[in-house]
């Protein structure tokens, strides 16, 4: 094992808080994705084999290098916003001329989520428990708000009142109040809590279980658990389409083929898996709810899904180790964010054509301004 291997299973090491396991390197590198890139970067910082960045306003980039803070001159048009882990700093691109700003310097250490409420930004700390918000209009952050242990996935209502955070070691979710920026009283789930969406209606929000590998459906006016809904092997992601009809999870599997499990919110049940590429790991739906794009980290592709029929099409080939995806507000383009390459690829929906990488180091999630 050379020096690099060494470092990435130190990684894994730190990461899960779990003794050294005795592993191969190719399956050092998947648990390195699995829990450095969905559970959240812990120790990301001290580390630079890895270097982390994420977008935050309405998909999220991915990690990247450090760069100096500074504000940013006010663009028109939606805004991608990259988590910076190991410098602590959000970066802004604007989506009209795809350049990265200056970034945004966040006092909290291994950023990992992102969500936006309004002109808010929040952003989660793995290593502090911590959600700190960002305002968009200035481009300065606030005072971290303490949550649970290792967030990593985070959601707001529509009416834009409560911020769900989903804590992974905790095994809970806690609300936020966006009015106030306090936390309440968290809401225990099921084993390793790492995604989290709401319904249009704001009625109910659906937590994802990594180690359960169930659904947990929350009514939101209690703030109250319901029966874990059983779903595909270790899901790592889950979206929910803008109709609030059906709710999808992500499902690894072995990591040499995956699959997406669709659930119907009017009965809460399960549908037959839909099978993708190999070890997926992100989803995205487009805003007229047609399409869904599953990124597939092992196959350097991302596979779309018509919904209407829940089958999959051709797989699109975009960078090495893909992490994340998000889709503009028109619909029209899709942003993938490849960690292996450092690279964020913008995917055309009319046709789903891969267009020109954007270089942008290694990436780890990413979000888009409305």
């Amino acid at each position: 094992m050379n020096v690099m291997d060494r470092r990435l299973r130190d990684l894994l090491d730190a990461a899960a808080g779990e003794p050294p396991h005795r592993v191969s390197v190719e399956a050092l590198r998947r648990r390195v994705i699995r829990r450095r890139v969905m559970e959240g970067i812990a120790g990301a910082a001290a580390v630079a084999v890895i270097a982390v960045a994420v977008p935050a306003v309405t998909g999220t980039l991915g990690r990247g290098s450090a760069a100096p803070q500074t504000g940013i001159a006010q663009t028109r048009g939606p805004v991608v916003y990259v988590v910076n882990g190991p410098a602590s700093t959000v970066t802004p691109i604007p989506v009209a001329t795809n350049r990265p700003g200056q970034p945004i310097k966040v006092a909290a250490d291994g950023l990992n989520a992102i969500a936006l409420e309004g002109r808010t930004l929040y952003v989660a700390s793995s290593q502090s428990g911590t959600v700190t918000p960002i305002s968009t209009a200035t481009n300065t952050a606030g005072q971290p708000i303490p949550v649970g242990a290792f967030p990593n996935a985070m959601a707001i209502t529509p009416d834009g009142k409560t911020l769900y955070v989903a804590d992974l070691t905790s095994g809970t979710v806690t609300p936020v109040s966006t009015a106030t920026n306090t936390a309440g009283r968290p809401i225990k789930v099921g084993n390793r809590p790492r995604g989290i969406v709401i319904m249009p209606d704001g009625k109910t929000a659906y937590v994802m279980n990594q180690g359960s590998s169930t659904v947990t459906p929350i009514a939101t006016a209690t703030n109250t658990a319901g029966k874990p809904i059983e779903v595909g092997d270790g899901p790592l992601a889950i979206a929910i389409t803008p109709d609030g009809r059906t709710v999808y999870t992500v499902n690894p599997g072995t990591g040499h083929g995956g699959n997406v499990t669709p659930i119907d919110t009017a009965t809460n049940t399960p549908g037959r898996p839909i099978p993708v590429g190999a070890f997926p790991i992100a989803i995205a739906i487009t805003p007229d709810g047609n399409t869904a794009y599953v990124v597939n980290s092992n196959s350097d592709t991302v596979t779309p899904i018509a919904t209407a029929t829940n089958t999959p099409g051709k797989p699109i080939k975009v960078g090495a180790q893909p992490l994340a995806v998000a889709i503009t507000p028109d619909g029209k383009t899709a942003y993938v964010v490849s960690f292996g390459s450092g690279t964020v690829t913008p995917i055309a929906t009319a046709t789903n054509t891969a267009g020109e990488p954007l270089h942008i180091g290694r990436g780890f999630t990413i979000v888009i301004t409305p």
